[in-house]
């Protein structure tokens, strides 16, 4: 490839992330009786994509889209793993580690897109917990959204590690099965 040509692609793609970020300024409201436009994708993520194998991929944007404009957090971690974070105050009451409705229907979804890929996928739990409670809390927690999940169909064995939130949320982090070695 030449390089007026090269120099060409890159300003191009410079300019359609430039325009797009600009028709997507927030506080610009779409215009009356339109959807919101989705938030443009980073320059370089939408070059090269998030990594992500196929499977978790599709999961992140059905994710993406079901939980748009709630606090749920999805996204592609820098490891190729789909994270989600759901905040504590929709995961769980204080002290208690019974899942909540909110966190229910997030749990409910992740169950519904993993049950198809569990053959090649694995999960791990990151339970939280509450500023004075004991740390069995957080293994309870932990067991509490496990056994949500196989009770919708998520194989046990799929389920590889029941652990602490680094921060005040339920974390699930979704990965492709390592292969044999």
């Amino acid at each position: 490839m030449n390089m007026t040509l090269f120099r060409s692609l890159v300003l191009g793609a410079a300019l359609a992330a430039g325009l797009a970020a600009c028709a997507n300024r927030p506080g610009t409201p779409p215009p009356p009786g339109t959807d919101p436009a989705p938030a443009a994708p980073s320059l370089f993520g939408g070059l090269f994509g998030s990594g992500l194998s196929p499977a978790l991929e599709a999961q992140r944007t059905r994710l993406q889209e079901v939980l748009r404009g709630t606090p749920v957090v999805v996204e592609a971690t820098g490891d190729k793993r789909l994270r989600i974070e759901v905040p504590l105050r929709h995961a769980f009451d204080p002290g208690r580690s019974a899942v909540k409705p909110a966190a229910a229907a997030v749990l409910d979804q992740i169950a519904a897109g993993f049950k198809p890929h569990a053959a090649v996928a694995e999960l791990r739990i990151a339970a939280p917990t509450d500023d004075k409670a004991a740390p069995q809390l957080v293994i309870d927690r932990g067991a509490s959204a496990r056994d949500y999940l196989v009770a919708r169909g998520v194989p046990i064995s799929r389920i590889v590690g029941l652990g602490q939130s680094p921060g005040p949320s339920l974390e699930l982090m979704l990965g492709d099965r390592p292969g044999p070695r």
